[in-house]
């Protein structure tokens, strides 16, 4: 007769793994949900003071570099990732896997990485998804639809949009529209000066972010629908440096939001078109006119008299650069890589309390809208920082 074989019971090691990843990932979640009930913690505690602090500290190496360090380790961990599973197979070449080994001891430590890798994200970046940071900071609230407001906000952007191109009479191509007028480090240096002068973001005119980045895999971001992206564990926003000229102000300053701590998609269009209309080149206020144009014509469309009367007022140059910006992005639209992105995208957007997902990208109007309303409450003959008045 053959004794049966027996069940080989845990080693201590692996019930310490385990008790270490339980511990880690129930933190970080428990920690998530605390901080979501008490959004004036985060503000206080973690924008006002951590954040700030850990930003300029977690920068410093990509300050220091030239070249994209997320995309750097990104490639290590790949080749580490399987150069191990090359070794871990030549290792146990005469070895027949047993798959409860594998599940004991390789599931907590996955488990284990996944907690550690929640709790440095949250420090990280993660926090701000609990809190209005754009109320907060601006002192705003987005008004009810208005298709009275939103048309008048429309014609008003279209007219900015057309002066600020004039003054900036940028060279022209047939495929790609307006061409950029100035050096894509002159434009990150001029939009940081930007959100260095908003009074509403004092609490980190002292914190030194990294530059925005033009990875070498610019053409991957572009065929995964990608403009832009900020990646908060080396403080670095990229940005798809292929795509049309018109477009990269705002994209530029869409990803600084996200550094400086807007996290809602939202939140960051709002914040990258109020500071481009701020900065101090008439480029870079026509790509802030032209970014907050295009989602009110969007949001106006669903009221379409006024939709078929504004839409005349869209010059000839405008128009050519939303078409390059269009002719661009179509050709990545339908691929795989583009679609397999925004499943990612909006599953990230909805598991961090964004409840819209990718639909909060356009959720921008009403923000546009308040602070178009303040500004005319407090408005004198004095226009804003480099804007021409009405």
């Amino acid at each position: 007769m053959i004794p049966p074989r027996s069940i080989p019971r845990p080693s201590r090691l692996t019930w310490t793994l385990w008790l270490l990843a339980i511990a880690t990932s129930g933190s970080a979640y428990g920690l998530r949900i605390l901080a979501s009930h008490h959004p004036d913690w985060v503000e206080a505690v973690y924008a006002r003071r951590l954040y700030p602090a850990l930003a300029h500290w977690v920068s410093l190496p990509a300050r220091l570099a030239p070249f994209s360090l997320a995309e750097c380790l990104l490639g290590l961990l790949l080749t580490g990732s399987f150069g191990l599973l090359l070794w871990a197979g030549w290792r146990g070449r005469h070895q027949r896997p047993r798959l409860g080994i594998l599940l004991s001891r390789g599931a907590p430590v996955v488990a284990l990485v996944c907690g550690l890798g929640a709790h440095v994200f949250l420090l990280s970046f993660g926090y701000h998804y609990a809190r209005p940071a754009a109320r907060n900071a601006f002192g705003l609230t987005p008004p009810p639809p208005d298709p009275v407001a939103l048309e008048r906000f429309a014609r008003r952007c279209i007219r900015q949009a057309a002066l600020e191109l004039a003054a900036a009479a940028p060279p022209r191509t047939a495929e790609r529209g307006s061409e950029l007028p100035l050096s894509p480090a002159q434009l990150a240096d001029l939009l940081a000066e930007s959100f260095r002068r908003s009074p509403e973001l004092t609490h980190l005119s002292d914190v030194r972010f990294a530059p925005p980045k033009a990875p070498w895999l610019s053409g991957l971001m572009a065929r995964a629908g990608i403009s832009g992206i900020f990646i908060p564990f080396t403080g670095e926003p990229h940005y798809d440096a292929n795509q049309p000229a018109s477009s990269l102000p705002f994209t530029m300053a869409h990803e600084m939001a996200h550094q400086r701590g807007f996290a809602f998609e939202s939140e960051a269009n709002f914040v990258a078109a109020v500071i481009c209309i701020r900065a101090n080149h008439p480029y870079i206020r026509y790509s802030g006119w032209a970014g907050a144009a295009r989602y009110a014509l969007r949001d106006l469309a669903r009221a379409p008299e006024r939709y078929a009367a504004v839409t005349p007022l869209i010059g000839d140059e405008l128009r050519a650069d939303w078409q390059a910006q269009g002719r661009y992005w179509s050709r990545y639209a339908s691929g795989r890589l583009a679609r397999v992105s925004a499943r990612l995208n909006h599953a990230y957007l909805q598991s961090n309390g964004v409840a819209s997902g990718i639909a909060n990208y356009n959720e921008v109007t009403g923000w546009l809208l308040a602070w178009q309303a303040a500004r005319r409450e407090t408005e004198t003959s004095e226009p804003e920082t480099g804007e021409p008045a009405d």
